[in-house]
């Protein structure tokens, strides 16, 4: 226990301990500063709401949602060639989600083909109503609110108006969790880069145009980095399912910085044909 010097002179021993005591909180604050992840915070829309933008070309709308960059670049390899000049831009559309269906085809296990084989637009939980599942979310194109709240990373989806929690502190995935819509999420940031780790998750479709489906063991990590001109926020998941993939499956998105847009209530009943 210190006690002060009845003189009111502190010893000269007691210096280098106070130093520290001064310092302590000062490295506590620090190690808690919202600093690397500053980057990250703020409002992102994706192409459906910034379609104006010179930033976007056209394999940005067919990949809206997201998608492997084999897909995005497929594309561009179908725009690029003069012989396909003549030919409707419907026409390479769908060509090029024929190539997507086929590319993750490629990757899944006979369970993962006949859920593919399954699904159908027809057959589409968002039309009964039924929000999106974590990967579909988590690529969505329509604007998003990232933001800090102690030690959590909040992302406020616009569609279907979702909030996700992202914990910071460095606690592990639970032992045991029940699945849950958008699972629990881990998140770091590493030489500016915004790691999340996800694992708990229901069931669900990696993206509409492939109609393939992940099962509740599937595991994703998303990498988020920031560039400028025009400044925009990338992400590159990874996913695994050892019931769905013989392989890790990498989807691709991107979302431009828009602090001006306001995110609004979103409802089933804003589809169409939705009641």
């Amino acid at each position: 226990m210190l006690t002060r010097p009845d003189s009111g002179v502190r010893p000269a021993s007691l210096i280098p301990v106070l130093l520290l005591l001064l310092a302590a909180p000062l490295t506590t604050a620090l190690a808690q500063s919202d600093y690397p992840l500053e980057p990250f915070l703020g409002k992102w829309s994706g192409v459906f709401t910034t379609q104006d933008n010179e930033f976007w070309g056209v394999e940005d709308f067919i990949c809206f949602a997201g998608c492997p960059r084999e897909v995005r670049d497929y594309m561009v390899s179908l725009l690029d060639d003069p012989a396909n000049d003549d030919r409707p831009l419907g026409e390479l559309m769908g060509e090029t989600t024929g190539f997507s269906v086929a590319h993750l085809a490629s990757v899944l296990t006979p369970l993962g083909s006949q859920i593919q084989q399954a699904n159908t637009p027809e057959n589409d939980p968002k039309l009964h109503c039924q929000p999106y599942g974590f990967v579909r979310q988590a690529t969505n194109p329509l604007p998003m609110n990232i933001r800090r709240l102690g030690e959590h990373l909040l992302i406020q989806y616009e569609e279907w108006s979702l909030l996700r929690s992202v914990y910071l502190d460095g606690r592990p995935h639970p032992e045991y969790q029940t699945a849950s819509l958008l699972g629990h999420a881990v998140g770091r940031v590493e030489n500016g880069t915004l790691i999340i780790e996800t694992a708990g998750v229901t069931a669900d479709r990696f993206s509409d145009s492939t109609q393939g489906g992940h099962s509740s063991e599937l595991t994703a990590v998303e990498r988020y980095s920031v560039h400028d001109n025009p400044r925009r926020l990338e992400l590159e998941l990874t996913l695994k399912d050892p019931v769905t993939l013989t392989e890790p499956y990498v989807i691709a998105n991107t979302w431009l910085f828009t602090p001006e847009v306001e995110l609004i209530q979103d409802s089933c009943g804003d589809l169409p044909g939705v009641f």
